[in-house]
């Protein structure tokens, strides 16, 4: 794995230069320890940092064609890269054994639709000195990302949005919008980023920049649900039977390396399904790695051993004592953007852990979003059945009894969205609804905001889908939304800090493309989810897997607010610097410190955003 960075004055007289480079590639020394390129041509500069997986003594970048007229700077892995080359040798000559010089020679024969002839997960630049054009270019569902700073002058790219920041006069301003999906649901989206000045490539796009500074972005790969009428109606055997042969194809090929590999391993369905498969590929023990707690209610590496033990891997577990005070600084640094997904510690922990042993590990990251795992399908299929049955003159009445029953009554949920399956979807992982958020704004900030909701976000999305199924809205809007949003971005910026290459077979495009014909009653049913990836790894896992519910990657994150954390929670947003930022009022803020402090109230989801908000504005915001 490794970062990537480029700059192109549209001036030809105005040179780059290599100090500028040498900052930008500064930044991202943890995405690549093990070596530093550059290449400057005039106008154009591109910088690189590596992390070594194929080719270790070869594969230097920036990396060029045969005679030096495309250049490429690339991120990521191809996984089909030795039958796309077979393809390819007979009219290019290559001079290294790796994926990279692959992706130049498609260029040169495929031109922009060189993206579809790739499989795995990627984030490239090709400058094209006979075009006079620069390509950008990220994976289908935007693993490893591309932060972009346009205007009339120039053209500014990185892996990480610090490296445009090395640059002089890069404006700061908050995109308010960016800053409203924040809170509502603890990530911001591409395009967007927190500054107005900066955007993010969008997953499965390419953006085309030219001599003149005019730009086209272009989709070049859409995650498609098929409607009910276009499912796949085959028996669940035969269905289950041909994925399981998908997914091995696909963990087989993320096991090609030239560097120790290995896997996480949770003890959850997810993890456990890859590491059987990879136990089914390898002629070695595999090897697997997870952290715990001290605080039991948190700690899954029981499972996780239980696991080890039935595929017979070579198992490491680490229990973790995390000093967050010091920690979150770290993180915080390493993320760009303000970020508020609290399993990002936890995920660095045991990317740290495996960096001791093994320099790529296989996760089972986005199973539940491809399965259908999440507890929110569950819970919209339920309702979706109790719509069935309640009559449509009873509904207004189910959802008034909704309204007075008892808070943690079974029934209350499903009464109260009644009228629609996907308003839980809605509802789930809002950090601030739009009431809350409007409470918290100073008038000011409400102002500069306008009419804009976050949750207009979902509701296009949701739109985008009408013609499917409840489960398959739901699931399309996470693959489009909290999926590239928040999932992704959490693994590819731990593993990264760690310098690890983290790789997601579950998350295969092929994987994707079978899962969105099969029906949703193979996804899941009342009795629970997933239920082709169990047929499928039924005989492979052991029964306590199969038995077991979804479990998140948590911390102790509500205790951590009202103890270790609370000084420095509290000095940092009652802080002189937040309130003259003039985002948020004081008043408000100091009373979900205090509900939350005194056991009144728990607001350790909105304490967490706003912490993890007001430490990156410290360091980043103007």
């Amino acid at each position: 794995m490794c970062g990537i960075c480029g700059v192109w004055y549209f001036d030809k007289s105005r040179s780059v230069e290599a100090a500028l480079i040498r900052r930008m590639t500064d930044q991202i020394i943890h995405r690549g320890p093990d070596e530093d390129g550059s290449q400057l041509m005039g106008s154009v500069g591109l910088g690189f940092r590596r992390l070594s997986i194929i080719d270790v003594a070869g594969s230097h970048q920036p990396m060029h064609n045969e005679d030096g007229s495309v250049w490429i700077v690339f991120n990521g892995e191809i996984y089909n890269f030795q039958s796309l080359r077979s393809r390819l040798v007979e009219k290019h000559q290559f001079y290294t054994s790796g994926d990279t010089e692959t992706i130049v020679h498609a260029y040169e024969e495929f031109g922009v639709e060189c993206v579809k002839q790739l499989r795995g997960m990627f984030a490239f630049a090709i400058w094209d000195a006979r075009e006079n054009r620069l390509m950008l270019a990220v994976d289908r569902f935007g693993k490893k990302p591309i932060y972009t700073y346009l205007d009339d002058e120039k053209l500014i790219f990185a892996s990480e949005l610090k490296c445009i920041l090395e640059h002089p006069h890069i404006s700061r301003e908050l995109d308010r919008e960016a800053l409203d999906e924040y809170l509502a649901y603890g990530y911001i989206t591409a395009p967007r980023s927190i500054f107005k000045s900066i955007r993010k490539l969008p997953p499965g796009h390419t953006l085309i920049i030219h001599a003149d500074g005019q730009a086209t972005l272009q989709e070049y790969w859409h995650p498609t649900m098929l409607p009910p009428d276009q499912w796949d109606r085959r028996p669940l055997e035969d269905q289950a039977a041909e994925l399981r042969e998908i997914l091995k194809e696909a963990v087989r090929l993320r096991m090609i390396s030239d560097v120790p590999l290995g896997a996480f391993l949770s003890g959850g369905l997810d993890s456990s399904a890859v590491v059987a498969l990879m136990s089914q590929v390898s002629t070695q023990p595999v090897r697997t790695f997870s952290i715990g707690f001290d605080e039991s209610v948190y700690d899954e590496t029981a499972y996780a051993q239980i696991v080890a033990d039935y595929c017979h891997t070579d198992h490491v577990r680490d229990v973790v004592r995390p000093d967050v005070v010091a920690i979150l600084p770290k993180i915080i640094h390493q993320l760009d953007e303000p970020f508020a997904d609290s399993s990002m510690i936890p995920t660095y922990y045991v990317s740290q852990a495996a960096r001791q042993h093994v320099t790529v590990a296989l996760s089972g990251d986005a199973g539940d979003e491809v399965f259908g795992g999440y507890h929110r399908y569950l819970y919209a299929y339920r309702h979706q059945l109790l719509q069935r049955y309640i009559p449509h003159p009873l509904r207004s009445p189910a959802e008034s009894m909704g309204r007075v029953m008892p808070k943690f009554t079974k029934l209350r949920p499903y009464l109260s969205v009644v009228n629609e399956p996907t308003d839980r979807w809605h509802d789930l992982g809002s950090f601030f609804t739009a009431d809350r958020r409007a409470e918290l704004y100073t008038p000011n900030a409400l102002h500069q905001l306008g009419n804009y909701q976050a949750e207009q976000i979902k509701q296009v999305i949701l739109q985008q889908g009408h013609e499917l199924d409840w489960l398959g809205r739901i699931q399309y809007g996470d693959v489009r939304g909290y999926m590239p949003g928040d999932i992704l971005v959490k693994v590819d910026r731990a593993s990264m800090l760690a310098s690890l290459e983290v790789r997601s077979p579950l998350l295969d495009h092929e994987v994707f493309e079978f899962m969105a014909r099969v029906p949703s009653h193979y996804k899941l049913a009342w009795g629970g989810t997933k239920i082709i990836l169990k047929k499928a790894l039924g005989d492979l896992l052991p029964p306590q897997i199969h038995q077991r519910g979804k479990k998140g990657f948590e911390i102790p994150l509500k205790e951590w607010l009202a103890g270790p954390l609370n000084g420095l929670m509290r000095d940092t947003l009652t802080s002189e610097n937040a309130r003259q930022r003039g985002l948020f009022n004081p008043v408000v803020v100091s009373r979900l410190i205090d509900e939350h402090t005194s056991g009144a109230g728990d607001h350790r989801e909105r304490l967490w955003a706003l912490l993890c908000f007001e430490l990156w504005a410290q360091e980043y915001a103007a």
